[in-house]
This record gives structure tokens, sequence and C-alpha cells, in this order.
């Protein structure tokens, strides 16, 4: 054990509208623990959807059942993904981003207000986005780094890592060189290896790592072998928009988690837990904010921390008991 102790780390996952289930699951665990989340987690990190939640969480924006409930309620999730004719008859073939992000941003201000990263002093905070003029990952994170050096507000942070190509229009950071970014999802859309590494890189030894890592689902694997091939055999023939419309961008985000996953639990083993499990692929849409749909979500959520909640809890208990001895 190093000399900077035991540290607990929260991370969520990115998926659009699919922040529900991580939003309940935490909703629920807080119930649960009847204490504060945020004093039980040391560290918090994002990405895309994952990225508002850490941050709600670390600044202390409200409380869980809020976040769950209003934040994440249909009626929300659709203001943030405004839709009009328009874009419900083009979708993502239309020449410009699906959503204009005007509602997304107004609603990242009045959740988050002018609260910079470096105010938070007494936890750390990771948010992931991607800077695509360099291909470079941006890791905002208080206190270290460049990449948030000028101090933005974590209402820029979040704007800039829910930036989904085709869904939103990139954001642009008000540091003096300005970046031009994207969702973070393009890089890794499981954060939890970066916090990881920044761990690492802030002194504390694997062994003093433990984490809990929420995801936002992955397709049950339905499909007949015949079904398969007729989808392998059609994709042979997809150009840009064939890809785009049988989901590049959630392909790519599932990629990256799977293989996040893997590296942290072999790093980590018992210290680590990944609260992700199946979800019928209709329920897979980043941008579906329908009432039911929702309501699917939020039953999932439960089933989910149903099935993890001895696991969850024996993690806390452990971290917890590891913080005291150390």
């Amino acid at each position: 054990m190093s000399q900077k102790g035991p540290i607990f780390i929260l991370s969520v996952d990115g998926g659009g509208s699919r922040g529900v289930i991580p939003a309940n699951i935490l909703m629920h665990l807080q119930r649960d623990l009847n204490i504060s989340l945020r004093e039980q987690f040391d560290f918090f990190a994002g990405v895309s959807t994952g990225a508002m939640i850490a941050a709600y969480l670390v600044c202390d924006a409200g409380t869980v059942d809020d976040l769950a409930n209003d934040s994440y309620s249909s009626e929300n999730l659709s203001r943030i993904m405004d839709k009009t004719v328009w874009d419900r008859m083009l979708g993502r073939m239309q020449n410009q981003p699906k959503y204009d992000g005007v509602n997304k941003r107004a609603y990242v201000d009045e959740m988050l207000g002018s609260v910079c990263i470096n105010d938070i002093v007494d936890k750390h905070l990771l948010i992931i986005a991607y800077d695509f003029i360099s291909r470079d990952l941006v890791a905002f994170k208080n206190g270290r780094g460049s990449d948030a050096s000028y101090n933005p507000t974590l209402a820029e942070i979040c704007d800039a890592s829910t930036a989904a190509p085709t869904l939103y229009p990139t954001v642009p950071t008000t540091s003096l060189t300005r970046r031009w970014l994207l969702d973070g999802a393009l890089a890794t859309n499981d954060p939890s290896v970066c916090a990881l590494t920044e761990s690492l890189a802030m002194g504390h030894t694997l062994d003093d790592i433990w984490m809990l890592s929420l995801g936002t689902g992955r397709p049950v694997p339905d499909l007949s072998q015949e079904d398969r091939d007729t989808i392998g055999k059609a994709s042979r023939d997809w150009g840009v928009v064939g890809w785009l419309t049988n989901g590049l961008l959630d392909h790519m985000m599932s990629a990256s988690s799977s293989v996040s996953a893997h590296q942290c639990r072999q790093l980590l083993g018992n210290r680590y837990l990944r609260v992700n499990s199946e979800l019928p692929r209709k329920l897979m849409q980043l941008d579906n904010t329908s009432e039911g749909r929702v309501m699917d979500l939020q039953s999932y959520a439960n089933q989910w921390y149903l099935e993890f909640r001895e696991p969850i809890l024996a993690l806390i208990q452990a971290a917890t008991e590891a913080r005291a001895s150390a």
C-alpha cells in the first residue's frame, strides 16, 4: 500500500438516453446505503451521459432521486433530444446534426451552473472528450493536467463530452487556444482504464485502487445464425450511410467498453466490479426518449440492481474497511 492509501472510484459509461440505467442504479444504491454517495466515493469518472452523472454527483447538484426521476425522465430527455418533424423524417441521413444542442447546453447550464472544474477540491473528477482535429483524447481533471488548466465550467465540459457525432454539433472550448470537441465515447465509452491510470499517476498503487463501473447495456445475443449471416452479408456492401443507419457509433462505444472492462478486470481483480448486462435490441437506441422506453430502462435498472446488489455492497464494505485500516 502506498502512502496515498486506498482510493474508491465510481466510473460511468456513455450511452445517450440509456443513462437512465446507471442513474436509477445509483438511486437504488443511495436508498440502500442511506448515506451520501458523494461521501462514499473518492473519484468520479464519466464519459458522455456518464459525464453528466459524474459531474452531478461531484458538485452535489441535487439528490440522486432527482437525478433519476427528473434529469433522466422522458420529459427532460425529450427536451435535450428535441426532435422536429424534419428530424423524424431524415434522422442521421440529413446533412447536419440531428439536434442543434441548444436544449442540451441549457440543461447542463441549469444543472451545473457556473461551477468550474477546479472548484472541486475535495474529490477527484475525470471527464473524457475527444479533439477530432488533433485526433486526441481530452482528459478533463480537476487540479491536474493541461486540458483543464484554463478552468472551464463543468457545463462546458459536459456539453463537449456529450456531443455525439451526427447527433450534436461539435463544442468549442473557451481556452485561449481553442479546441473543437466531440463525445468522449469516440476515444473510449468506458472511462475506467483512464481513471485507473490517473490514480496510478497520482501515486496510488494497483493494490490501493477499488472501482465500481456502471455500464449502459449490451444487446441480447438473440439472433439466429441465419439472421447473423443475413446481416453480415448485407454489411459487406454498407458505405457511410449504411453503417450510420446500422448503429456505427453504438458499435464503437460497445467495443471500447468491452476492452476497458477486460483490462480493469485483469488489473484489479476482486477490487473491481462491472455492473452491466443485456438489453433487448429495441432498447439500445441512443436517442429514443419515449415514456414507455424510459420506463423499460428503469425496469431493467431495477433488475440489474437486484442482480448485482450483494456484490456492490460487498465491494463498498471492503473498500470502506481498506480505507479505515490505512
